[in-house]
């Protein structure tokens, strides 16, 4: 018996859990709009197969074909939010630079301005 060890494995729990609840919530829209496996695989204009494979938790489906379920769904703009953005964080040696301040202009009979 060939047992996989957790820290061989390519696919942790903690990703399966992921993917399970991502598969569960695509199922539960799909449901709420009343649509079969066959159905929804009609609107993303992906094969019946292909579909049920992708949503059982088989197989393996392209990022464009994740987008054309979700834009079926509705959900083409949560695809974006489960990225956020990149915040700019400042470097140790722009913290360390002193700080900036504007020059005077030397006035009319100041001994800057012989």
């Amino acid at each position: 018996m060939n047992k996989i060890s957790a820290s061989t494995d390519p696919m942790r729990q903690s990703d399966r859990e992921a993917v399970r609840l991502f598969l569960d919530r695509l199922r539960q829209h799909r449901l709420k709009q009343n649509w079969s496996q066959v159905e929804m695989a009609r609107r993303a204009g992906l094969s019946r197969p292909a579909y049920q494979n992708f949503e059982n938790g088989f197989g393996n489906i392209t990022l464009r074909n994740l987008l054309k379920i979700l834009g079926v769904l509705g959900l083409t703009e949560r695809f974006a939010q489960m990225i956020p953005p990149v915040t700019e964080e400042p470097t140790l040696a722009e913290l360390s630079k002193p700080v900036r301040q504007r020059a005077r202009r030397p006035t009319v009979g100041s001994p800057a301005s012989k």
